[in-house]
Order: structure tokens, then sequence, then C-alpha cells
């Protein structure tokens, strides 16, 4: 052993001196091997899962496709039996049977492609049909990358490869973000740019972003849209589908003293509204609301649920912490639209801040984040990445279950909605008009085909069974009135008959589960893709520290 030492601190002396050529033709093969050992033995010290332990990680990356939880942006380092901070690990947990949360062999994980940039504080989004991830946004780890741009996996065939936009990618911190499969579309508000995301900016300058971007989730493509008229960080951004194409509420957050600038002083948005952004017309509208109204917070994590009973959905509020005193939270609340009333949950176990949510039917997963406001060990550790809160029980259940699907709210909460629908004033009568609107519109049609078990499932084969049934009485009656012209026909001369094609009919060019393309924006061309959707999936903030 002592021998094989001595041998590599000489080549290390020859490597340092790049007398390269002084290598024997022996010494180069011998030095290639020893590397290749040293690579086998990296590969090999790579964790395949969680069984020896977990303590902390902020910010996780999360989604969920084809009932499979993904979580990315965990590195080894403070993994116990790794240790190695430079291993960069993708994260699966399997949504389609019942397990413990606790319980590390759960947590499967694979080695991402040491090409792509080590990040923390991404957004991961899915693909339409779910068969692809993409990685956005984020702060470099050891130094600041030089790669900007979106990063895809692909499902099936387990790669990670960088995805080309038409549009130079930027990479953004602190923003708020959501997926929204079911219109090929995933949304980023705010946010800013940093030396921890840029090589640009070599000093403290943060330089705030006054645009929200959208991603198509089909074609890679990057479109910047409008936002809100001043820079905000932090926050929440759900979807919601109402309307032609849906809504995107945005709530909390802070606002910068000055969009660009050193040492800026923060203000922190009131609770009292909500920003509620209408995809299908490009515009924002600042919406009051009311109730038990949330304290201010940042670094929280917000899902939705659906409550078909009384047509609403739930937009939950789980953990955060106060932006002045640092102090974290476990408060649970949720703000029901469209009465865009406030109503208080029971709380966590214990406080939460900077972390992430998933939702699947009426199972929220909370991942990742910090017990204290600490970027030390303060901070704090838990078992694992995850846990589980109930939004039907209001319970922090150890184990994960499938079938927990139906969700509905509480008596009261029900009685109180029923009783004032809507909110008193409306910030716009446009706005009212997205929720009071009586035809079903061309957005429920695609949500409702979408289903992949993170939200309320709807009766699909109900639908469908009622289609084909419509199709087939059509058909029928098409069939006995050609029979009878046929037959006429042939009374009349003794000669087959043949079907007429008038000018100007065609076949129904519509597509069923989707929007057409006349309905959709240009940057969101509809796409006749096999997808899944339900309501919870995960709509989320960044957390930073400064």
């Amino acid at each position: 052993m002592f021998n094989i030492a001595l041998w590599a601190f000489h080549m290390n002396c020859r490597l340092q001196n790049h007398n390269f050529s002084l290598f024997t033709l022996m010494e180069k093969r011998a030095l290639f091997i020893f590397l290749l050992l040293i690579g086998v033995q990296c590969a090999a010290g790579a964790l395949t899962d969680l069984s020896n332990g977990f303590c902390r990680s902020y910010k996780f990356g999360t989604t969920i496709a084809n009932d499979t939880l993904y979580l990315i942006d965990l590195d080894g380092g403070l993994i116990p039996g790794d240790g190695n901070a430079s291993n960069n690990y993708l994260v699966q947990l399997d949504l389609t049977q019942q397990f413990s949360l606790n319980n590390g062999s759960n947590y499967k994980m694979s080695l991402i492609t040491p090409e792509a940039p080590k990040l923390k504080d991404q957004a991961l989004w899915s693909s339409r049909d779910n068969t692809t991830l993409y990685a956005y946004g984020g702060r470099g780890v050891d130094n600041t990358s030089s790669d900007n741009g979106i990063w895809t996996y692909k499902s099936e065939t387990k790669t990670w490869k960088l995805q080309q936009t038409g549009m130079i990618a930027v990479r953004r911190l602190g923003g708020a973000y959501v997926n929204v499969p079911a219109i090929q579309g995933a949304y980023w508000l705010g946010g800013y740019q940093s030396s921890d995301t840029t090589e640009t900016i070599t000093d403290k300058t943060i330089n705030y972003l006054d645009k929200m971007i959208q991603l198509n989730t089909t074609t890679g493509q990057i479109t910047e849209l409008s936002a809100p008229s001043t820079p905000v960080q932090q926050g929440a951004l759900v979807y919601i589908p109402v309307g032609r194409m849906g809504i995107l509420v945005f709530m909390g957050g802070e606002v910068p003293s000055a969009a660009t600038g050193v040492n800026l002083t923060y203000t922190p948005n009131s609770w009292n509204y909500v920003q509620v952004y209408d995809i299908a017309s490009d515009k924002w509208y600042n919406q009051t609301t009311s109730g038990n109204v949330v304290a201010a917070r940042t670094q929280f994590c917000a899902v939705v649920q659906h409550d078909i009973s009384s047509s609403s959905y739930q937009i939950y509020i789980l953990g955060g912490a106060n932006f002045v005193t640092k102090s974290v939270y476990s408060d649970v609340s949720y703000l029901s639209i469209p009465s865009f009333k406030w109503f208080r949950a029971e709380g966590l176990n214990e406080g939460r801040m900077t972390l992430a949510c998933e939702a699947y039917g009426r199972q929220i997963f909370g991942v990742g984040g910090r017990l204290a406001w600490s970027d030390t060990a303060a901070a704090g550790c838990y078992t694992m990445p995850a846990f589980l809160y109930d939004a039907q029980s209001e319970s922090e259940p150890a184990d994960f279950d499938p079938s927990l699907f139906a969700y509905s709210i509480q008596s009261a909460t029900e009685q109180d909605i029923k009783a004032s629908p809507y909110p008193s004033t409306w910030a716009d009568p446009a706005l009212k008009t997205i929720f009071t609107q009586s035809s079903p519109s061309p957005t429920s049609s695609a949500i409702s085909s979408a289903n992949n078990g993170d939200g309320p499932k709807i009766n699909v084969g109900a639908m469908v069974g009622g289609i084909v049934g419509g199709v087939a009485g059509l058909a029928s009656l098409i069939s006995v009135l050609f029979f009878l012209i046929r037959r006429k026909r042939r009374a009349a001369d003794n000669r087959p008959g043949k079907m007429e094609v008038k000018p100007g009919c065609s076949k129904d060019s519509s597509r069923r589960g989707e929007l057409a393309d006349t309905e959709l924006k240009p940057e969101l061309p509809a796409q006749d893709i096999p997808h899944e959707l339900g309501y919870g999936n995960v709509y989320e903030m960044d957390g930073r520290d400064r």
C-alpha cells in the first residue's frame, strides 16, 4: 500500500509539473487503470436510496408525473453514508403503492449527469404527456454556472439533455412558479439575477426581472409575458382551471426598494389581496380577500385542492417564515376561490420554511426545507425529505396511501361559501365574468380529461361513455337513413348507389380532451397528446436568504 501511495505521489508531481512527455508507456497504462479504478470507486460510492438516513436539504425542485414524485437539487454532502457534495441526485417516490415516508429505502436515487450544472432552488416541470421533466432557474452551489439553459430528463431513457430554446434562457432565482401540463405550459414570475446565477455579475448587485416567462413544455419554446407592476421575490403561484385557459393566482412575497441595486430593502406584500392573471387575455387583476387573513410570510409553499360539491378551489398555504422577525410558522390556511375568503386549518406538527409542496389527491407532500432561519446546522435535521399533510383530515399521517383521493371541505366552510360564493367587490367586471360564465369552457374540457392522480379524479369513463354512446346513436340513425336512400335509388335504377360528399363537408376537426388551436395562444399550440393532470400539482415559491 505504501508503494502505491509513493507511486501516486510521484505521478502527481509529474502532473503538477506538466511533464507528460516523461511518462513511460507502462506508467501511462498504470495511470489510466488507476484513474479508472478511482472513477469506479466514486460511482460505487453513490447511494441508491436513503437507507442510511437523512438530515436536511433546501430547496428541492419537485413535480409529480406518471404517479412518481420526483425531487432534484439534493447533493450527497449531508447524507449519511455519502458525504460527497459533488454527488448530484435525482430522487423518486413510487406513488402507486402504500409506503412509510420515514423509511429511507422508499426514496430511490440516481446520479444526475455531471454535465448538468449542480444547482439549488430550481423549478421542476413536466410535459403534457409526462415523458419529459424540465429543470429551470436556481443558483450555483459550488460556483456560478455559465450554463443558463433548461435541462430535460427523459423518464423512458433515464437521460439528461440540454434543451434548445428559441430565446436565450436567463437563470432566475427567488421567483414563484407553477407547472400546468394540461395546457402545455409552465410559468415563472419575478425573481432576480445575482452573482449566484450569472457570471456577468461580480459584486453584490441584484437585478430584478419585470416579466413573467412561459415555457411550452411540448416545444420547449420560451415566451415573455406581462407581470404585476412592481418587481417581486418569493411568494407562490398556483393554477386554477376556470375560464378559457385558466387563471394563475399569486400571493405573498416581498417587493424590493428598487429594481436593481445593492443592499436593497424589502416590503412584504399584504395578504389582504392576491394577484390574478387570466392566461387567455394576458391580464392581471388585484383582487381583495376577506376572512381570517394569513399573516404575511415568505418561503412557504402552496397547492390547490378542488371541492366538487361546492364547485370551489382551496389554495392551501403551508409553513413559511416571518420576513422581519425570522420566526418559522407551523400554521396551515387556505384561500377559497371564487369567494376569495381565508380559512384556518389544523397546523403542522412543527414549523417548516423553504419547503416545496406537491399534492396527490387530498394528500400534500411537504418536501425539504428548514426548521429555523439559518444557513448553519441550526437549520435543524428531520427524518426524511418528505412529510404528509392530509387536507381532508387536517393531520400528518406517517404513511402514504394512494387510494386517498376524495377531498371535501369542512361543513362550516361549505356553509360559509354557499352563503357568500363570491367576494363583495370584484377587482374588475371581467374577472367576475371568468367565474360566473354559465357555459362550459374549453379549459374545463382539457382539464377534465387530464388526471395523473395528483388531484381529484374526474369520471372520464362516464364522459367517454356518453360521447361513445352519442356517436353510436348518431351512427345508427345515419345508417338507417342511408339504407332508405340507397333502397330508393336501387328501385329507381338497378345500379349500385354511390355515397355523395357535398362540397365543403369534411370530417370533424375537433380534438377530444384539449383546447382547439384557435383557443390557444400561439406560444402554446394544441397537441393531440395523451396527458394526465390533477388539480393538486405543486405550486410553490423559491427560497433564498440574504
